[in-house]
């Protein structure tokens, strides 16, 4: 289990809401109030998609539900999916031939039942994926929503939340400098927050705009 699910379910992290902005607010409310059972979003790189459905799989687990993520470019899809309550699987295009028999199974199991919820993510939309074609006909069970990119504002408003949720402190200027000096999509934000953060402390500093700084020139050297 990826540890990022067990720091949000340890409200390290705040609501996933806050890496969704406005654009995808009907995503937002079918997977926190609706939970249709088949929902699949794409989005391109680094839109959020992985902390999307981390952070739905720990509101899961949260209330108490069997609810597993697996980002299948680095875990193999198993047969203990088919237990899950609750089952996320990232980067769906990475399946071989047998998970993708087996996500197969996944679909008609909780079809069939009327139990278990499935969320898949992907860079590309269902049509493009290159998949069995078995398996295609029951991707059309999903509802299909594009994880739409956040604006600057509220890509701040995000790193500001969450680096609340640490009970750190930080000023939103330094939130602006890095996305003006730095990787702009928020993968690689939250990323650099956690090492800021490590780094203030490895220093005995508080964050501060010359720190962050002197971190991005390392980190340009490395």
């Amino acid at each position: 289990m990826n540890q990022l699910i067990f720091d949000f379910a340890a409200h390290d992290y705040p609501s996933f809401d806050k890496f969704l902005g406005t654009e995808n607010a009907e995503l937002v409310y079918v997977l926190r109030y609706k939970h249709g059972q088949f929902i699949y979003v794409w989005g391109g790189q680094g839109a959020g998609k992985s902390h999307l459905l981390q952070a739905w799989i720990a509101q899961a687990l949260e209330a108490g539900k069997n609810a597993v993520y697996i980002d299948a470019a680095v875990n193999p899809l198993t047969e203990n999916a088919l237990d899950a309550d609750y089952l996320a699987i990232d980067q769906v295009e990475q399946l071989n031939n047998e998970e993708q028999t087996l996500l197969f199974a996944i679909f008609n199991r909780f079809r069939n039942s009327g139990r278990g919820f499935l969320l898949l993510g992907s860079e590309y939309t269902p049509q493009q994926l290159v998949i069995r074609e078995d398996l295609r006909t029951r991707m059309a069970y999903c509802l299909v929503y594009e994880v739409k990119p956040l604006t600057d504002r509220e890509k701040i408003d995000a790193l500001v939340s969450m680096a609340a949720a640490r009970q750190v402190t930080i000023d939103t200027e330094i939130f602006e400098y890095l996305l003006n000096h730095w990787r702009r999509d928020m993968d690689s934000l939250m990323q650099m927050l956690d090492t800021l953060d490590h780094y203030a402390v490895m220093m005995g500093k508080r964050i501060t705009l010359p720190l962050l700084r002197q971190l991005l020139k390392q980190q340009e050297t490395e």
